[in-house]
């Protein structure tokens, strides 16, 4: 036993490709929302984490372009979710788009699409199938997210459809409010690109290479400053984003932390806030490792999400790889989606605690499922952060929902 120990350790050692580090084993447990989703082909909206029917945990709400029609899966246990039928509508043919907020202000949980939104019947845990009634609105877009924007204490939202970013105030019939328009990306506001940039007390939004400095209460002039992005050369699909707003420094203001998607060779960066948004450092992270005969290369990282995973008192960064097999754009001198062959990865960067803070990557999953936008929340109330993703575009047998269960505080031994 001892030779063989000694051996292993010389092979570890002088191996030309360092091993994967992957924590998937004991730290995260994979469990299947949906591995069937309704329709066929490509295209599902979503996926967002809300308590739908408010008995205290979370649910998860997405929709379906081939069917136009929306779901909530009902969160019974990890290995448990039920689906039931929200609505349908001839708007979600066309949407990508979700957030989850109380739109008529009735205590509920209502979701908002592109084209147009559900109002929460109130009595999901009496009859989890009532239908849910669709408004319809004017606008559809790549991200939609729940803020409140005015700072009136209720929630409205923020659209990004690559050409125009909006809010629409939900205190005022659905109002859309213009920030600023006439862009050409994909998109860029989501999950979570807004946040007090300079430090004024009010919500400030980005887009790739812009951000927006909120006037006051959400109407006037935003005022327009750069930030320094990073564009990938032939991108598939153009400029496009996922960003997060946070303070990953410790310093007080809020950083961007943004991921290239909808493009392969993607990569992960920290952006720095060195003066309320006025001047910046940009970090980029290193790419996840290749696993010894995968192929190399980067994806589309259109999961994000910041959180601390590990419990230790700082900010993480998870992206994850998109799972889609388009290459029809190389024909065009594009990139495809993603190098031929590559395994998608969920990876976790590391935060150090350092000043400024470096980012160690842990592939916590390799291949499919993969992943194509993230939900973050803790959804089984053991005091740490899960992960639901849904696929766009599947590379493998079928269309699919998914739940990574955080198991840091599961591993850890009792008090």
């Amino acid at each position: 036993m001892k030779i063989l120990q000694i051996f292993l350790a010389i092979i570890l050692v002088t191996s030309c490709n360092p091993p994967v580090e992957t924590t998937n084993l004991d730290s995260w447990s994979h469990y299947s929302i949906d591995d069937d989703l309704p329709g066929e082909n490509w295209g599902t909206g979503g996926p967002t984490l809300a308590d739908y029917d408010g008995d205290g945990d979370l649910d998860l709400a997405l929709s379906r372009r081939s069917v136009q029609s929306a779901y909530w899966y009902e969160y019974k246990n990890d290995s448990t979710w039920i689906r039931h039928l929200i609505g349908s509508h001839i708007g979600l043919d066309n949407t990508l788009g979700t957030t989850a907020l109380d739109i008529d202000q009735d205590g509920w949980k209502d979701i908002v699409f592109g084209h147009v939104w559900f109002r929460n019947p109130g009595n999901l845990i009496e009859n989890p199938d009532t239908p849910w009634e669709p408004v319809d609105y004017p606008s559809r877009g790549h991200d939609i997210i729940t803020i409140d924007v005015d700072g009136n204490g209720i929630d409205d939202f923020m659209i990004y459809d690559g050409k125009r970013i909006s809010w629409f105030d939900v205190s005022n019939g659905l109002e859309e409010i213009v920030i600023s328009e006439g862009y050409d990306d994909h998109g860029g506001l989501a999950p979570k690109g807004v946040g007090d940039i300079d430090l004024d007390g009010n919500i400030d939004a980005i887009i790739p290479g812009y951000w927006f400095a909120n006037p006051g209460n959400g109407r006037g002039d935003w005022q327009i400053h750069k930030w320094p992005f990073t564009p990938v050369p032939k991108a598939s699909y153009g400029r496009s984003t996922r960003s997060w707003l946070d303070d990953l420094d410790k310093d007080g203001d809020l950083d961007i932390v943004y991921s290239h998607c909808d493009t392969g060779l993607g990569h992960v960066y920290w952006v720095e806030n060195t003066d309320k948004g006025q001047s910046w450092i940009s970090h980029q992270l290193p790419d996840p490792p290749t696993r010894d005969g995968d192929v190399e290369g980067t994806g589309s990282f259109h999961s994000l999400g910041l959180a601390d995973f590990d419990l230790d008192g700082d900010l993480d960064i998870f992206a994850g790889e998109q799972e889609d097999p388009d290459i029809y754009m190389e024909a065009n001198g594009l990139l495809a989606m993603k190098p031929v062959g590559l395994k998608e990865r969920g990876v976790i960067w590391e935060n150090d605690g350092g000043s400024p803070p470096d980012f160690n990557p842990v592939i916590i999953h390799i291949d499919n499922p993969g992943w194509h936008d993230a939900s973050l929340g803790d959804v089984d109330g053991d005091g740490d952060i899960d992960i639901a993703t849904k696929v766009w575009n599947a590379d493998g047998p079928s269309y699919h929902a998914d739940f990574w269960r955080n198991d840091i505080n599961k591993s850890r031994p009792s008090q």
